[in-house]
């Protein structure tokens, strides 16, 4: 009786182990993580004083929640910022659209929202143009770090398109305003929020942007390549961001957060 009792805990033990074993893959799959991403500040969609760190901030950080990753953000200028993601000093970042040479670092989420780039300028003035060449003779302003579209990039690398260098957009629209520059690409509604929360009201009224966007392109999420566990927060964000879309949270999300961030600003 005494060999058959050990023979039962014995067995009960190894079911145990048995069972235990096949739980391990499952645990690990959903084990939660902690990633550190630098972001950089674009009103309304990110920014560090802004409620939620802005709309695209509110939306990665709730993604991947549910996801199970716990995301900390480290607030960089722009070029500082995605620099930062290749290099593998931090986690990944935000906000960026895929190209051939930032491919070469980092992996990208699908899709997470749209941006709708044009031309500001000043008001009264008229640039009319069909291609971006067409805008050769006039002075544009860029941003260190921001990729203005692989058509932008190829025409100012063959020296059609004449750019000014600056190290953040404010820069660049009070060159604008000081006759310095001609033309300042920046994103619609990110532009116009920028001239308004930044001016002065006189001001503000100089500046337009064009009724035509030269280029519309996706915002993701990047990863570095350098992080052990690259694809899997890949995976995770793209599985639960889809799951979002599909039941209308994720547009209700960016609507109210979208709302407490022009609140914050005094912008109507």
């Amino acid at each position: 009786m005494a060999q058959a009792g050990v023979n039962m805990t014995l067995l009960r033990n190894f079911m145990l182990l048995l069972l235990l074993a096949w739980s391990l893959p499952a645990l690990a799959a959903d084990a939660p993580l902690r990633v550190r991403f630098s972001n950089p500040a674009y009103p309304p969609f990110m920014g560090e004083q802004l409620p939620r760190g802005g709309i695209l901030s509110a939306v990665v950080s709730e993604v991947f929640r549910r996801g199970q990753v716990s995301v900390r953000y480290g607030w960089y200028p722009n070029h500082r910022a995605i620099q930062l993601a290749r290099n593998g000093d931090v986690d990944g970042s935000l906000g960026w659209t895929p190209n051939e040479e930032r491919q070469r670092d980092l992996l990208f989420s699908e899709p997470v929202m749209s941006f709708r780039m044009v031309l500001f300028q000043r008001a009264g003035e008229s640039y009319p143009w069909q291609t971006l060449a067409d805008l050769a003779p006039y002075r544009f302003g860029i941003t260190a770090g921001n990729f203005y579209s692989d058509a932008f990039g190829s025409l100012q690398q063959q020296g059609v398109l004449k750019v000014d260098v600056a190290g953040d957009d404010n820069s660049n629209l009070r060159k604008l305003l000081a006759g310095r520059i001609d033309l300042f690409p920046m994103e619609w509604e990110a532009g116009q929020l920028l001239v308004r929360s930044t001016l002065r009201p006189h001001q503000a009224r100089q500046l337009v942007p064009q009724a035509r966007e030269y280029w519309t392109t996706p915002l993701c999420v990047a990863v570095s390549r350098k992080h052990p566990q690259a694809a899997e927060l890949i995976a995770r964000f793209n599985r639960e961001l889809r799951k979002m879309r599909d039941s209308g949270e994720l547009a209700r999300l960016v609507a109210q957060t979208r709302q407490q961030v022009y609140a914050r600003l005094g912008v109507g």
